[in-house]
């Protein structure tokens, strides 16, 4: 690998964990009030999808046990901000529903990230900015298109790239796009 190459992989490598590792840790903080992981907000993102999630596909998702899914869910029951019920389709299994609580973090998160983002666009300008996003577009569309499951990439994003989606282009519809409606608590 060329030197050049090294470095840009290196800023690339650096930039995703600030954004994943720093930034996002401190959003989460600042939308939820209490010390959300990210396991747990991503919990929370993949019971506000069109998608129903069971405990077992959430251990697969996050690659953990699913003891620790159930934990977690615990946790997110004690904050209030989701809810077991029984399944009214099969009384043997428990739906997993996102209370109003839990939306309102959500939309938090998503309120107090535009504003970070709102700041960071700032330093650029419209040129750069298509540049940038072209460039990002033809990373992520690589990069992505070796891999089997995008689905942990979506529930990050949260449906919010809209139709400029590389994930979408790349792999097929987003099931994050249409929101379940709000359940009340």
């Amino acid at each position: 690998m060329r030197k050049l190459d090294r470095i840009l992989s290196e800023n690339i490598r650096i930039m995703a964990l600030v954004v994943s590792e720093i930034c996002q840790r401190s959003t989460l903080e600042m939308a939820s009030g209490s010390n959300l992981t990210s396991n747990q907000f991503t919990i929370l993102r993949a019971l506000s999808s069109s998608q129903d999630y069971q405990i077992t596909d959430l251990a697969r998702l996050l690659d953990i046990s699913t003891a620790a899914v159930s934990k977690n869910i615990d946790r997110l029951e004690q904050l209030n901000l989701v809810a077991r019920r029984p399944n009214p389709e099969d009384r043997r299994s428990l739906e997993l529903i996102l209370l109003e609580p839990g939306w309102m973090v959500l939309g938090r998160f998503d309120e107090i990230l535009a504003e970070k983002q709102e700041h960071l666009m700032e330093q650029f300008t419209a040129r750069e900015k298509e540049v940038l996003v072209d460039l990002l577009r033809r990373a992520i569309t690589y990069t992505v298109s070796r891999e089997q499951n995008t689905e942990l990439i979506c529930l990050q994003c949260g449906g919010n790239c809209g139709e400029t989606c590389v994930i979408e282009i790349t792999m097929g519809p987003c099931s994050l796009k249409s929101n379940r409606p709000r359940e009340q608590p």
